[in-house]
């Protein structure tokens, strides 16, 4: 190699930038970083892939040492086994009963419970989880095509009484000990009731249209009265959402504007304006630590407006900001992934952005396409006390998220296209020779490569795509776990991509299909080039 070859360094991490020019781009930064994650380390993951779900097996349980054969004789022939018994498994889970979408779930006692419409769209029907599939579960008749949310609570205390309190929009709120499915009688007509929430103080909170919130007497959700403790504040919007914070207040969201309700009971309550000009988008709510939402000057935390008042200061959402102007109104769900420390907002085409948090500051965004549109999403913690996700669609499945390698069986493309790199000459013409690219990967990962040049012009002839086996499960005696890491792998992976090309400045894309490979982390750069004089 050239004598005057030098190297730059790029370690990978800030997330997807769409906001910046090119050249205020760090170089680690992306514009496109799609079914990725920027991990709690900063760097960039593959996202997990997610399975349908009616309580049967899981097709992502299945393991080699389980099956007929094993052990096999070679690498290839124990993975089409697997594949073969998962897609067994998985053609034995069955949408929830009925027709239209997915209305709602939650997770109770680590059970899982889904509404949908019955065949004619005439109700709705509660289903439960089972070993053997979906199991009707007895309630009042229901009107069709409510949107629900739900709360776990408890009104007395004691361990054994905890409950579910929802609401759908349609019909009366309800309660749901596992057992015994009753509705709520309301003290406002026509009593549909939007949003809920359960204070600290044991006091339900219930949302109606016309900016009605009204709360009951202490420990008692039917009781609405002043003499029982129970009334009403008007707050002048539609509420959008409610949602108990970390100080024990509670956050009021309307479309244009926010409160916060201080206090634990009618005798201390005080409804508090923290913004009179902006509130949230439906749909775009969601606790971790606090309350992260969506307003159409973009996506913020209530910390932030109240710290900073103005909400502009407050945004968190300046690098996509042309992707949210993009998908404005067309937000059909959110999620947070808490052991993650993530928050994933959802769109009509079946996309979405995921935002991860290092502490209260945000650690990247990236993007996700998961081929099907997420009309409810709920996250919450199984009888062992690990956190699920579901979510649910237009197809009737509910879907397990955070599960297996694939996208419910099939194939997913991760693509990473990073800022273009000048190693800092912006103008000065290259021969670009090499890159050196780091990636952790717990075992076999295919992945394409393509280098990319002068900001994609058509004028700079364009390399060939690469096609790598990224390796890897390496470990160290004594330190990593037995039967988890390879004898014969390094502990990080790193591939020679030799290119050849002269530009100012060029990325290397990065993109990996598969429904079986594990999530593989993208690292770092390394970029050798010649200097080869100023472009005239």
């Amino acid at each position: 190699m050239a004598s005057n070859t030098r190297v730059g360094q790029v370690i990978l991490k800030g997330g997807l930038n769409l906001a910046a020019s090119v050249l205020e781009l760090d170089p680690g930064e992306c514009t496109q970083l799609n079914n990725y994650e920027v991990n709690t380390l900063g760097r960039y993951q593959r996202c997990l892939g997610f399975e349908r779900f009616d309580g049967k097996t899981a097709p992502s349980s299945v393991i080699a040492a389980s099956l007929p054969g094993y052990p096999f004789a070679d690498d290839e022939s124990e993975a089409l086994a697997i594949a073969s018994q998962q897609e067994v498994l998985r053609s034995l889970i069955l949408p929830v009963p009925g027709s239209g979408r997915v209305l709602g779930c939650f997770v109770f006692n680590g059970v899982t419970y889904a509404f949908r419409n019955n065949a004619d769209g005439t109700a709705a029907n509660l289903w439960r989880s089972s070993a053997g599939g979906w199991q009707p579960v007895s309630t009042p008749t229901l009107l069709p095509n409510g949107r629900y949310q739900a709360v776990l609570t408890n009104f007395t205390g004691s361990a054994g009484t905890k409950e579910i309190i929802g609401v759908d929009g349609v019909n009366k709120a309800f309660r749901f000990n596992g057992t015994t499915f009753t509705q709520l009688t309301g003290p406002i007509t026509p009593d549909a009731p939007t949003y809920v929430e359960v204070l600290p103080s044991q006091v339900l909170l219930l949302g109606y249209r016309k900016g009605s919130l009204v709360f009951s007497g202490v420990g008692d959700p039917t009781k609405w009265s002043a003499v029982d403790g129970g009334g009403e504040i008007a707050v002048a919007d539609e509420i959008t959402g409610l949602a108990v914070q970390p100080d024990n207040s509670c956050a009021v969201f309307c479309r244009n504007r926010t409160y916060v309700l201080y206090g634990k009971t009618k005798a201390d309550f005080n409804l508090t304006t923290l913004s009179s000009s902006t509130g949230a988008i439906p749909n775009s709510i969601q606790s971790i630590n606090d309350s992260v939402y969506l307003d159409d000057r973009g996506m913020t935390r209530l910390n932030r407006v109240q710290q900073f008042g103005n909400f502009d200061m407050a945004t968190i959402s300046q690098k996509i900001e042309p992707l949210l102007k993009r998908y404005a109104g067309r937000i059909t769900a959110s999620f947070v992934i808490k052991s993650k420390n993530q928050y994933r907002l959802c769109f009509d085409d079946s996309t979405g952005i995921v935002v991860t948090f290092f502490g209260a500051e945000v650690a990247g965004f990236s993007t996700f396409s998961f081929g099907h549109v997420i009309r409810t999403a709920f996250s919450s913690e199984d009888d062992s006390g690990r956190e699920v996700v579901f979510f649910g669609g237009d197809d009737g499945y509910l879907y397990q998220a955070e599960r297996g390698f694939s996208y419910d069986g099939a194939e997913y493309q991760s693509t990473m296209r990073p800022a273009f790199n000048h190693v800092g000459s912006p103008d000065a013409k290259k021969r670009w020779r090499k890159v050196v690219m780091e990636v952790d990967t717990p075992s076999s990962t295919p992945l394409s490569v393509t280098p990319d040049f002068d900001y994609s012009s058509p004028d700079t002839p364009a390399d060939r795509t690469q096609f790598i086996t990224a390796t890897g499960g390496g470990g160290y005696w004594d330190a990593a776990a037995w039967d988890n890491f390879s004898w014969s792998s390094a502990s990080t992976f790193t591939a020679d991509i030799y290119i050849d090309g002269v530009a100012r400045n060029m990325c290397l894309v990065v993109n990996c299909r598969s429904k079986s490979a594990p999530p593989h982390i993208l690292n770092s750069f390394l970029y050798h080039y010649s200097p080869l004089g100023l472009r005239r």
